[in-house]
């Protein structure tokens, strides 16, 4: 019996709801998602973010779907990636694509702190990260950074170029594109929208709490020093947990809660005025992009006077 092939993916962007979405969406009867997220098999531009290498660890993810209609699979980074896009087509050209947007000046900030979370980017103020898009010293990526790239905020933020792979790769028709500011607001239109994309009944769900929010290490120091320790910090870690037998466990254990623990939000929030420049940056962008969208909606709904007035042409 042949493998069963993935034909929804959740495409990203990063911090745009694609977490959240996952979790919403594979209690539906009608929908499967593997247990992993981000595995990332269509990235191949992006080596170290491909979590499964062969074509058989990728189907494998799949086994448990059973007799689903929708089988689901959810990388943040395809939309990013300049080569996920045609990857996904040829493994299913019926393959509808789901992608989550937010506003730049919003998702910029959001990205970044991420970044510092995962010890990606080591650089804590974002206007200065902003600042070195498309010119950062070599000496300022951190080895813990998967791909340099990610580290240009700007190319991050081109959404209208990263839309467009799929467009390029899909009929409109396949492709959904909700807008974060949009879905938060109301969740379960949003839902209800999805389900109507991917042809399922409505199964009631009306509850959509908050998933993996915006926070920052109350220590970062500590939680750094616990991730990836000097030497001689192993060393000493070792030798008090031998030498004080269950309470150097729990010294261990405490350093580690203590280091990884949560403060909500971002460590500094940006200014109005490099809000309104990030806006600027993407104005143009942003009003090709809007084009795009409005006319799959368009071609959606049949709506011919919209897919005119938003063709390429007009």
């Amino acid at each position: 019996m042949a493998s069963p092939t993935p034909n929804l993916f959740i495409v990203g962007a990063p911090k745009c709801g694609t977490t959240a979405w996952v979790e919403y969406l594979r209690t539906h009867p009608d929908i499967f998602f593997p247990p992993s997220k981000d595995d990332c098999y269509f990235g191949f531009d992006l080596p170290r973010f491909r979590l499964v290498q062969s074509e058989t660890d990728y189907a494998r993810l799949f086994s448990g779907s059973g007799g689903a209609k929708v089988v689901g699979e959810a990388s943040a980074m395809y939309l990013f990636s300049s080569a996920a896009a045609k990857a996904i087509r040829a493994h299913n050209p019926q393959a509808k694509i789901l992608i989550f947007l937010r506003n730049q000046e919003d998702y910029l900030p959001s990205l970044h702190n991420q970044f510092l979370r995962e010890f990606a980017e080591e650089i804590e103020d974002f206007e200065t990260a902003w600042r070195l898009s498309g010119k950062r010293p070599a000496d300022t990526v951190p080895a813990t950074c998967l791909e340099p790239r990610t580290l240009d905020y700007a190319a991050m933020g081109r959404f209208n170029e990263q839309v467009g792979r799929y467009l390029d790769a899909f009929p409109p028709a396949q492709i959904c594109v909700l807008r974060f500011d949009e879905w938060v607001a109301d969740p379960r239109a949003a839902y209800l929208r999805i389900l109507a994309f991917l042809e399922l009944e409505d199964d009631g769900r009306t509850e959509f709490p908050p998933v993996n929010r915006g926070g920052t290490y109350r220590s970062r120091a500590l939680a750094r020093w616990i991730t990836d320790p000097p030497t001689t910090l192993q060393r000493a870690w070792r030798s008090a947990k031998s030498l004080l037998g269950p309470a150097g466990g729990w010294l261990y254990r405490t350093a580690r809660a203590i280091g990884f623990r949560s403060a909500p939000g971002y460590r500094n929030e940006i200014s109005t005025e490099l809000k309104d420049e990030i806006q600027r940056y993407y104005a143009d962008d942003n009003h090709l992009l809007d084009k795009r969208i409005r006319n799959i909606t368009a071609r959606a709904t049949g709506d011919r006077a919209e897919m005119e007035s938003t063709s390429p042409r007009a």
